[in-house]
Parts: C-alpha cells; sequence; structure tokens
C-alpha cells in the first residue's frame, strides 16, 4: 500500500487521492465484496465528526475577513503599532498575521489574504521580492499556532485532548514565535536596508483602534466563549462567520450579497480540499490498523523511547522529516492516532508535546519540498518557491528555538490552562 500511495505521488496525483486510492486497491484485494461498505463508512463517517465542522466555518470567517474589509483594518492597525520598528512593514506583516490567525486558524488563508496585500506594499518600499515572501510566508505559520487553529482541531480529533487545552496552550507559543520573527525582521532590514519607518504616532493607534476595534474583538471573543464553556469549538467557529459577516455587511459595509456566492465558493473549495484528506487518510489509517502497522510501531517506539526526553527526540525527528514532504493535515492524521496515546506512556505531557508537534510541523510549511505556506506566498508574489525558501532560513530557525523553548520551560504551554483550570 505504501509503494502505491508512493507512485501516485510520483505520478502527481493530489495527496487525498494517493491515500484514498491506494487504501482502496488493497481493501478489493484483502476484503472482496465487503470493501465497498467499509470504504463508504470509513471515508463518509469520519466527515460527520461535530469537531471537524469547525474547520469550513474557520475558512469561510477567513473568506469574508479577505472580502470585507476586515484584513486591511487588521494591517492598518499593525502598521500602526509597530511601523515605527527598523523594516517597519515586515514587522506589520507578523503582527498582522498573528491576529488574522487569531481569527481563522488558517496558514494558508493568511498568506494568501496578507500577501495580496502586503507584498506588493513591501516592494514599493524596496524589499526584495523574496523576502517579502518569506516573511509573509513564515509568519503566516504562526495561524496554526495561536487559536484558533485547524490543525489543533485535527489533533483534538485523533487524541481526545481538550481542543480548549490545545487553543490556550498555543497562546504563548504563538506570541513567542511572533516576536521572535519581528526581531528578526528588524535586523535583516536594518542590515539590507529594507524598507522605511514611520514615526511613532499615539495618536495613529487610537485612530486606526477606533476603526478596527470591533475587528480586534473577534479572537478574544472566540476564545473567551471556548474556555469560558459558553460555546463549544465547532459553535465559535459558527459565531466568528456570524460576527465577520455582520461586520462586513451591516457596520462597514464593505460585502454585498452579490459578493456572498464567490466567498461561499472560495471558502467550501478550501474546505472540501481539507476534509477530502482527512475522508482519505481515515480509510489509510484504517488499513494500516488492520494490518496491525500502528501495533508494530508503538512496539519500536516503547522499546526505543525509554525515557521521554528520548521518545521526543524520536518523534519530533519524524515529525520534522515528515512535515518537509507532506501536508500537515496527513501527518496528524496518520501519525497521530500512534504517537497521541504513547505520549502518557512516556511520561510526556499531551498539551506539552502537543504544542512541540505543532511549532514543528508549522516550520514544515515553510521547508521544501511541500510547504505549503511557500507554494502560496509563491503565487501570490510570482517569484519560485526556491528563491522564497532561501530567505525563509532565519525563520525556520526561530520556530524551531520556540520548540526547543516549550520542552525545556514546560510553562510555556502549560501556564495558560492551569491559569484558567482546565
Amino acid at each position: 500500500m505504501l509503494i502505491l500511495m508512493a507512485l501516485f505521488l510520483l505520478m502527481r496525483v493530489p495527496i487525498a487521492v494517493a491515500l484514498a486510492f491506494s487504501a482502496v486497491m488493497v481493501l478489493f484485494i484483502t476484503e472482496g465484496s465487503t470493501a465497498i461498505e467499509i470504504i463508504a463508512q470509513r471515508m463518509y463517517g469520519v466527515t460527520r465528526s461535530w469537531i471537524l465542522l469547525a474547520i469550513p466555518f474557520f475558512m469561510l470567517a477567513g473568506a469574508i475577513m479577505e472580502s470585507g474589509g476586515l484584513t486591511r483594518r487588521i494591517v492598518a492597525f499593525a502598521s500602526a503599532l509597530v511601523g515605527f520598528l527598523p523594516g517597519g512593514l515586515a514587522a506589520v506583516n507578523v503582527l498582522a498575521s498573528m491576529l488574522f490567525g487569531g481569527i481563522t486558524g488558517s496558514a494558508s488563508a493568511d498568506t494568501s489574504a496578507l500577501g495580496s496585500i502586503l507584498i506588493p506594499a513591501m516592494r514599493r518600499q524596496n524589499y526584495s521580492g523574496p523576502f517579502s515572501a518569506a516573511v509573509t510566508a513564515s509568519s503566516s505559520c504562526i495561524g496554526m499556532i495561536i487559536p484558533p487553529s485547524i490543525p489543533m482541531v485535527l489533533w483534538s480529533f485523533i487524541s481526545g485532548v481538550s481542543l480548549g487545552n490545545l487553543f490556550l496552550g498555543g497562546m504563548i507559543p504563538g506570541i513567542l514565535i511572533g516576536l521572535i520573527q519581528i526581531f528578526l525582521c528588524s535586523i535583516i532590514s536594518h542590515r539590507k536596508g529594507y524598507g522605511e519607518r514611520q514615526p511613532f504616532s499615539l495618536r495613529e493607534i487610537i485612530v486606526q483602534s477606533k476603526d478596527g476595534i470591533l475587528t480586534l474583538i473577534a479572537p478574544f471573543l472566540i476564545i473567551g466563549g471556548i474556555v469560558s464553556g459558553l460555546f463549544t469549538p465547532t459553535e465559535a467557529a459558527i459565531i466568528a462567520v456570524l460576527y465577520c459577516l455582520v461586520l462586513s455587511m451591516f457596520i462597514y459595509k464593505e460585502l454585498s450579497l452579490r459578493d456572498l456566492p464567490k466567498v461561499f465558493l472560495k471558502a467550501g473549495t478550501l474546505s472540501a480540499m481539507v476534509l477530502f484528506i482527512v475522508a482519505g487518510s481515515s480509510l489509510f489509517s484504517y488499513v494500516l490498523t488492520i494490518m496491525d502497522v500502528p501495533m508494530i510501531i508503538t512496539e519500536k517506539l516503547l522499546t526505543v523511547g525509554g525515557s521521554p526526553a528520548r521518545f521526543m527526540i524520536i518523534t519530533v525527528a519524524l515529525f520534522m522529516l515528515l512535515g518537509m514532504i507532506m501536508d500537515i493535515s496527513v501527518i496528524i492524521l496518520l501519525v497521530g492516532p500512534i504517537i497521541a496515546p504513547l505520549m502518557l506512556k512516556s511520561g510526556v505531557d499531551p498539551i506539552q508535546g502537543a504544542m512541540i508537534y505543532m511549532v514543528i510541523l508549522a516550520a514544515g510549511l515553510v521547508t521544501p519540498p511541500v510547504g505549503l505556506c511557500l507554494f502560496v506566498a509563491s503565487g501570490v508574489s510570482g517569484l519560485s518557491v526556491e528563491a522564497i525558501a532561501k530567505d525563509s532560513i532565519p525563520f525556520v530557525f526561530g520556530i524551531l528555538a520556540v520548540a526547543l523553548i516549550i520542552w525545556f520551560i514546560p510553562g510555556t504551554a502549560l501556564w495558560f490552562p492551569s491559569l484558567f483550570g482546565m
């Protein structure tokens, strides 16, 4: 089955189709006429999960923000706040990604929405094209760490760890990545003479705050509702959509009924891609399970793992390798069900371990050959993936540094969950 999947990928078959077809062919050989029922049950059943319903709604919230003027207001507020730093617009890019990611939870949506605004603006201020795209792609990774986060939704789905705990655990790591990236942007811009600095103005911050305050409330509304127990993560995603719709259509009046079909189509297409991967990987995982592959891997990891440190070194190396060659959703859905139960047996805190894996996978979004954010940034900027990847190297090391911080200082991931008694 693994050979079949590899062949499909070499033929440039989409990953979701490669996963599903390789599993389907094996099932027809091993199960015969009952294979059809198994395929239908596994692929359809998994997409009916209540928690996974959060994915299309967070995607839709991002599409509404992009079309309804909310993204532009986030950029304006970020510019007033950090535009005075060396390489001001690069720092704006990072801060805007932190704010945008706190509503949509999608790194690729972040790259697309902010990249279309900020990459041309940065190039007009004499930033190099590859650096502009690299900052956009790298900062977009924060979107899967700062809550809400679509990869965390998937991890909660396969591991059973509270999604509220995961969201809270991502707060400090996400902020740390953002601060490190702003620092790197300032250093690199200063050395290479990139960009223009705007004078710090408290008045401008107040003006932009007033204009964008309703947009900036959204992340607190989403996280606060989940933590307080007012609504579930999926209900939070639905509320985010309704909130963004009201702002875009009735408050700012930049989105009309005529625009909605295009917005829904875009969000639906992105959601279908993710959920098709979920369905295909579910069937693939089922076939691996009936072949006892998880049992074999579990025994090997427990034998080799031993101490928590050794277990984490092995699994982190695995996630780093897979992050360079596979889609994050596929990695979580294929490897997560095997790794998650072993974390407690190895003495690793499930929230701390999950945050380390999330940060490692975030770095995978900007590492070739399959760095999704690199490809989106390439599409937006018109530059080659190789050129963008080269300028992304300092930011990748910055992301990996945060993974080390989480490992050596567990409170980085555990303080917020404990603070809220979760």
